[in-house]
């Protein structure tokens, strides 16, 4: 199996499987006082020490959840609706991940004026319209780090110096799921005031997640009872998950993470563009984070291609694993302006460490192939 479908979930790691292992056989609930507590207790509080660490920040300031989705949303409605008495206008983009976009498009439902902000042919926010866009009554904005389709990075940091200019009490929230153990996620740097991980990205366990709040920040929770994690997410802790993005961190290195999968990218760009007829890479290098390429194999529908691939092992998706079940044509790319051939031939490869030269150039054969056999549409 050559698998290259990394942004939609990586393999565990062997260090967080043993990790996951040690936390469910010392079984204790991280609440309790006994000893069996405390075990737990501190593989929980050691995990959020190693993400503060890798951030830049203070441990205190990190929350657990049962994912990527939970801290969005968790970020989106905590921070509007603790602040709507103060403003109900909020920002975000027309290419972020459905975790941000449905809690905007509920908000949107229950009386928010909400901005969805355009991008460029590259994917890059309209850092115009944002500006323009801003005003005394705003009093969050969402922006993505890297988006999940096409690998394109977002100047966060730029974003935060158009807010504190023109809306200075506006709340600033990064996704950082697809850029967290590939990239420096600094959110003291980029002025974010909520930045979301999520562990299954980056060789941890699905169902794990985090949510850093800035200092001074203040947010309504999602859920009530327990008073875990001063209240601001209450329920017992998923102490195996948890131990398991802790020992997923603590083996990589993101400089050598972002150089290793750009190599991997450009090289199966090239390849790609070299060997196939009507193909358009979507998104552009100037921007790229190396962990995802998306082409467009025109005249090839690319759900065909897909299935094709996987039967002979290459383990590829069409956008979003969190669209899969509900297909439509990919908001990412509509949003930067790709025609509708462009859309439905559109194909993602994401890498990790793990994936090889020899694993590309396999590959790419079986892609040239595979696409050669599959009957043009007209």
């Amino acid at each position: 199996m050559i698998y290259l479908d990394n942004a939609a979930t990586t393999k565990p790691s062997e260090a967080a499987v043993q990790a996951a292992h040690a936390a469910m056989v010392n079984f204790g609930n991280p609440s309790s006082l006994h000893g069996a507590g405390l075990t737990a207790e501190k593989a929980v509080e050691g995990t959020r020490r190693i993400i503060a660490q890798e951030m830049g920040v203070k441990a205190k300031h990190i929350y657990f959840t049962s994912g990527g989705t939970e801290a969005n949303n968790t970020a989106v409605f905590g921070t509007a609706y603790r602040l709507a008495p103060r403003g109900r206008h909020v920002i975000t983009t027309k290419i972020e991940h459905p975790s941000v976009l449905e809690p905007f498009k509920m908000l949107e439902k229950k009386g928010f004026d909400v901005t969805y902000l355009d991008v460029n042919s590259d994917g890059v926010v309209n850092l115009e319209q944002m500006a323009d866009s801003l005003n005394e009554n705003t009093t969050f904005v969402s922006v993505m780090h890297v988006n999940n389709e096409t690998g394109v990075i977002q100047p966060v940091e730029q974003i935060k110096e158009i807010i504190r200019k023109k809306s200075p009490n506006a709340l600033f929230h990064v996704d950082a799921v697809q850029s967290f153990g590939k990239l420096p996620v600094q959110p003291l740097k980029w002025g974010a005031d909520l930045l979301s991980v999520s562990a299954h990205k980056v060789h941890g366990l699905k169902g794990t997640g985090a949510l850093y709040i800035a200092d001074g920040v203040h947010i309504n929770p999602l859920l009530h009872g327990g008073g875990q994690q001063s209240g601001v997410r209450p329920g017992t802790e998923n102490t195996a998950g948890i131990a398991a993005f802790g020992a997923a961190i603590s083996e990589f290195d993101t400089s050598v993470a972002f150089s290793y999968m750009t190599e991997l990218r450009n090289f199966m760009k090239k390849r790609l563009i070299d060997e196939i007829p009507d193909i358009k890479i979507n998104g552009s290098d100037r921007y790229s984070a190396g962990s995802v390429l998306n082409a467009s194999f025109i005249g090839i529908k690319a759900e065909i291609l897909l299935h094709a691939l996987e039967a002979r092992g290459v383990y590829v998706s069409t956008g979003s694993a969190c669209s899969a079940h509900h297909p439509a044509p990919s908001h990412v790319l509509t949003a930067m302006g790709c025609t509708r051939g462009e859309i439905m031939g559109a194909v993602r490869f994401s890498f990790e460490r793990a994936v090889t030269i020899e694993d590309i150039n396999e590959a790419v054969d079986i892609i040239r192939e595979e696409a050669a056999r599959i009957p043009k549409i007209r």
